[in-house]
């Protein structure tokens, strides 16, 4: 099947023929990464219907590969089908990422005293309005990028997030005894780099709350536990566990 569909790419690269197998197998390979890639609900949201979702994607995919068919038959690519595969699963992400029916987070930055750093707490959105599956899709799309790009401020970031969410006393485990103000400085260093990190993923409120909610399971709740067993072995402490 893979042979003859990569014949009939072929030919529709040279020719412009499209067949009707080669258009049925394209439209069952679409509704298999829609499968695969979003749930029913975030289809429906995005393109609204599944059937809408197959013509939309197949119109775009075949017509970018009319388009760069020159190119793309200079390169003499073998594995036609896997390109095709590749364009149908890149367009559907692009989609459920397209901004066109977002409304963004805005993230103020300013933490200088207790209340401006209620006031950006409160901007954090810890817990989203509404359990969207679009939302979820899109933070477990961006949180190896999150970890990345906070790299070595896992602490300061629990403390914080944990200070929204939890009391003060269960935030204190990822101070590692911090003044107040040192907290705040490093708080409000924080800000700025998450508004900036949303505002450039233009991700929405929330897509950002599913986001910290899969950070802090993935990241704070795994190094918890070597906070606490550091505090209690700490000078402190008197050097042994409680």
């Amino acid at each position: 099947m893979s042979k003859k569909l990569n014949r009939e790419i072929r030919e529709f690269l040279e020719n412009g023929i499209l067949s009707v197998s080669l258009e049925r197998e394209i439209r069952n390979m679409i509704e298999l990464a829609l499968k695969e890639t979003a749930n029913h609900a975030a289809i429906l949201k995005v393109f609204g219907s599944k059937k809408a979702a197959v013509d939309e994607i197949f119109q775009e995919v075949m017509g970018v590969f009319w388009e760069k068919r020159n190119e793309i038959l200079e390169r003499k690519i073998e594995n036609l089908v896997g390109y095709v595969k590749i364009s149908v699963k890149n367009r559907i992400v692009d989609h459920l990422k397209s901004g066109w029916w977002k409304k963004k987070v805005s993230l103020d930055s300013k933490l200088n005293s207790d209340e401006d750093e209620k006031s950006f707490t409160e901007t954090i959105p810890i817990e989203s309005d509404s359990e969207d599956p679009l939302e979820e899709f899109v933070a477990k799309m961006m949180f190896k990028h999150m970890k990345d790009v906070f790299k070595g401020k896992e602490k300061d970031l629990c403390d914080l997030f944990y200070k929204k969410t939890f009391s003060d006393e269960d935030a204190d485990i990822f101070s590692s005894g911090k003044s107040t103000q040192a907290r705040y400085k490093s708080h409000e260093r924080l800000a700025k780099k998450l508004r900036d990190f949303v505002e450039k993923n233009d991700l929405t409120r929330g897509e950002f709350a599913a986001l910290v909610k899969i950070y802090m399971s993935e990241i704070c709740e795994k190094i918890r536990p070597d906070m606490v067993r550091d505090e209690r072995r700490s000078p402190d402490s008197g050097g042994a566990d409680r």
